[in-house]
């Protein structure tokens, strides 16, 4: 069971709807020099049942999972939360992203807490750090796995 053993290090997984947020992200993991590296499949994929969450997780191991919600956001986000959730997603860090935090939120009635993926310097700044702290969430339940 993927939550039992320890996450691999330097693997981050992306749930995400477009090319070019894989694009983005893989620039983002480039220029932080972490030695991480993106495996990605598309959400629709993982809603549609083609890709099993639980195996995917198992077989790559991440040690951080971004997920990228586009429209309908109503059924992506409670899809998102079972995800998140999941036995499967201990000890590993989250990131939520969206390319209109605004709009998801009023969909929701509440702040989502994504991080807006619009492709501006400041919001890849924001991304870039949030996975540096899932990261670390990840490495900090490593440690406790020893």
């Amino acid at each position: 069971m993927p939550s039992a053993k320890q996450t691999a290090a330097g693997v981050v997984a992306l749930f995400n709807a477009s090319d070019d947020t894989i694009d983005m992200i893989e620039g983002l993991l480039k220029e932080a020099r972490s030695g991480q590296t993106l495996v990605w499949c598309h959400f629709s994929d993982l809603k549609k049942g083609k890709v099993d969450f639980a195996r995917y997780l198992g077989e790559h191991n991440p040690e951080v999972v971004i997920f990228d919600l586009s429209p309908p956001y109503a059924p992506n986000w409670q899809f998102y939360m079972t995800m998140r959730d999941s036995e499967g997603m201990r000890g590993r860090g989250a990131v939520l992203t969206t390319t209109n935090k605004n709009r998801l939120d009023d969909v929701l009635g509440t702040d989502s807490l994504a991080l807006e993926l619009a492709g501006e310097p400041a919001d890849l700044q924001q991304i870039g750090m949030a996975i540096a702290a899932a990261t670390r969430k990840a490495h900090t339940s490593r440690l406790t796995l020893r």
